[in-house]
């Protein structure tokens, strides 16, 4: 009865050991396995259970292993820890935090916050195969990105129905009443169309002046677009 209650004792004991982490490498068919140490320097390897939707490659921590009956020949690997050399976001309560160690972190704040922070010379990518890309600001505006016909569009819309495009390397910038395209060649059509005060009444530009006028209003015309 003893024994058995040693026994008993024993494995309750060993149901979570704590372990350090060693390496990380891939052998064959097994893909990132970890190697862990645990306290009474026994070396394991396996792959670490991951919850859903969550995925992470530490370089250095702890680890809980979890002992199938408190037996090491049936285990699993917890994720890894950090270690008390990693440096944290600052966080308020409710506030959570996706990080590196020595890199870029999102903190997603419970007053509705969401900050993406990239160290460094790191940047920001945001990537899809198809789909468009939206960044939208409480139905005050936004910033699109969209492909269309082989043609990368960027518009930037605002409450106003203010309205930035980039597309076929033009740009159109407007609202629902004047574009800049239209008030810069209104405004070239208006000089070429000037005439001067007293006789004679049919005096305007000399054609040469026109020409230029012409030849700057076609400049335009190839940076801006005239409708979006």
């Amino acid at each position: 009865m003893i024994e058995q209650l040693r026994e008993l004792s024993a494995r309750l004991r060993n149901l979570f050991v704590i372990g350090e982490f060693q390496k990380r490498y891939a052998d064959g068919e097994k893909k990132d396995q970890i190697q862990v140490k645990t306290h009474n320097n026994r070396v394991v390897e396996k792959k670490e259970a991951f919850p859903y939707g969550f995925y992470a490659k530490a370089k250095s921590g702890r680890s809980f292993i979890f002992c199938q009956g408190g037996n090491l020949d049936g285990f699993e690997i917890f994720p890894v820890q950090p270690s008390n050399n990693i440096t944290l976001p600052e966080l308020e309560e409710g506030d959570v935090a996706i990080y590196t160690g020595e890199g870029g972190y999102t903190v997603y704040r419970e007053a509705g916050d969401v900050e993406t922070y990239a160290k460094g010379d790191g940047k920001v990518t945001v990537n899809t195969e198809k789909g468009d890309v939206e960044i939208n600001a409480g139905g005050r505006g936004g910033i699109k990105a969209k492909t269309e016909g082989g043609n990368l569009e960027i518009s930037i819309t605002g409450s106003g129905k203010a309205k930035i495009v980039c597309e076929s390397g033009k740009f159109f910038l407007g609202n629902s009443s004047i574009d800049n395209c239209a008030l810069l060649i209104g405004l070239i059509d208006e000089i070429k169309a000037i005439v001067t005060a007293g006789s004679p009444a049919s005096q305007t530009i000399n054609p040469a002046t026109q020409t230029k006028l012409e030849a700057y209003k076609m400049k335009v015309k190839q940076l801006y677009a005239e409708s979006a």
